[in-house]
C-alpha cells in the first residue's frame, strides 16, 4: 500500500502562508487522475479494516492523507474527493481549534512565504543572540531536511526554530522575528474549525490525531508526550463522536521525532495505527510488526506532485 501525504492544496497563494510551498489545485486534480489510473484507491471501510488488523493491505492499494488541519482541506480537497467518490484521512492538530493560536511550525511557514530566506535567517540569529544563543548552537540537532531541495538559508531558519530553540523560549523568539517583519497569521484564516472537522467526518472522511501543538515529541518528557496524545484524541472524540479507528500522525514524522516511549504511550492510548513521514510502501509486514510506525510517501514522489514556492505571490 502507498500512503500518500499532502499539506497545503490550493488554487492560489492568497492567504497564509502565501508563497510558501503548496500544491496547486489543478496539479492535485491531475495527480488524483494518475493515482486513480495506476492504483486501487481504497474505500473507507477497506482502509479501516487494514488499520484495525482485519484485512491485509493490497499491494496495489493507495490511500490519501492530509496533515495539519488546514482550511484548504475543507474548502478545496473535500469537494474534489466527494466529486470522485473518494475518501481521505485528515490528521488534525487540535490546539489551534481550541484557541491556542497558530502553531509555531505554521508561523515559520508564514514568515518563509513572505520574506527572503537570507533576511529571515540573519534576523533569527540576531534575535537569538539576545537570548544568549550562539549561532554555533544551531548545529547541535540532526538535520531533518537533509536531502531536500531547499535554499540553505531557509533550511537553517526552519531547522533552528522547529528543532533547536527550546520550547520555553520558542514563542518569544518567533514573536520577536515576526515583529521585525510585521508578519503574523491568524488561526481563523489558517485552520479548520471544530464544525468543519465534524463535516469532514460526516462526509465519510476519516479524522486522525496529529498532537495538540505539533511539537517534536521526542523533545518532550513522557508526561508532556502523553498530554499531546491523549488530549488530541479527546478533542477529536468530542467533535465527531466515536472514532472508527484511533489513528495518529507524528508531527514532522522523521525517525528522530518520536521514540520507543512515544509508541508506548500511543499503545496505552489504544491507538490502532500511527504514521510517519519515512518514505516507503506500507507493506503487510509493516502492518503486522510496525503498526505504530507506518511509512508514508510525500505527494511530490508521484507525477504532478511538485510544490510551488513563490515569494512574489
Amino acid at each position: 500500500m502507498r500512503v500518500v501525504t499532502y499539506h497545503y492544496v490550493r488554487p492560489s497563494p492568497d492567504r497564509p502562508p502565501h508563497g510558501y510551498y503548496h500544491l496547486a489545485l489543478d496539479d492535485f486534480r491531475r495527480q488524483l487522475d494518475h493515482l486513480e489510473a495506476e492504483y486501487d484507491l481504497l474505500d473507507r471501510e477497506s482502509f479501516l479494516d487494514c488499520v484495525t488488523g482485519n484485512r491485509v493491505p493490497p499491494a496495489d492499494a493507495a490511500v490519501l492523507t492530509f496533515d495539519d488541519g488546514l482550511v484548504d482541506h475543507y474548502e478545496w480537497v473535500l469537494p474534489e474527493l466527494a466529486s470522485r467518490d473518494l475518501f481521505g484521512v485528515f490528521f488534525v492538530p487540535t490546539g489551534p481549534l481550541v484557541g491556542e493560536g497558530v502553531l509555531p511550525v505554521h508561523r515559520v511557514h508564514s514568515l518563509a512565504g513572505r520574506h527572503s530566506a537570507t533576511e529571515l535567517r540573519d534576523a533569527l540569529f540576531d534575535v537569538l543572540a539576545r537570548y544568549e544563543f550562539a549561532e554555533s548552537d544551531a548545529g547541535t540537532a540532526d538535520d531533518p531536511y537533509e536531502g531536500r531541495q531547499t535554499d540553505d538559508a531557509l533550511t537553517t531558519f526552519k531547522r533552528v526554530l522547529n528543532f533547536v530553540v527550546p520550547y520555553d523560549r520558542l514563542g518569544d523568539v518567533l514573536g520577536d522575528v515576526e515583529s521585525r517583519f510585521e508578519t503574523g497569521p491568524s488561526a481563523d484564516e489558517y485552520y479548520l474549525s471544530p464544525e468543519q472537522v465534524r463535516e469532514l467526518h460526516d462526509a465519510g472522511m476519516v479524522v486522525g490525531a496529529h498532537s495538540v501543538n505539533h511539537p517534536v515529541l521526542s523533545r518532550l518528557s513522557s508526561a508532556q508526550q502523553r498530554e499531546e496524545i491523549t488530549d488530541s484524541f479527546e478533542s477529536l472524540a468530542e467533535w465527531v463522536g466515536d472514532l472508527p479507528a484511533k489513528l495518529f500522525a507524528y508531527p514532522y514524522g522523521t525517525d528522530q521525532t518520536f521514540s520507543a516511549e512515544t509508541k508506548r504511550l500511543l499503545e496505552a492510548a489504544d491507538c490502532d495505527a500511527a504514521f510517519t513521514m519515512i518514505s516507503a510502501r506500507a507493506t503487510p509486514g509493516r502492518f503486522r510488526n510496525s503498526r505504530l510506525a507506518l511509512p508514508r510517501m510525500d505527494c511530490n514522489e508521484f507525477p504532478h506532485g511538485g510544490a510551488t514556492f513563490d515569494l512574489e505571490a
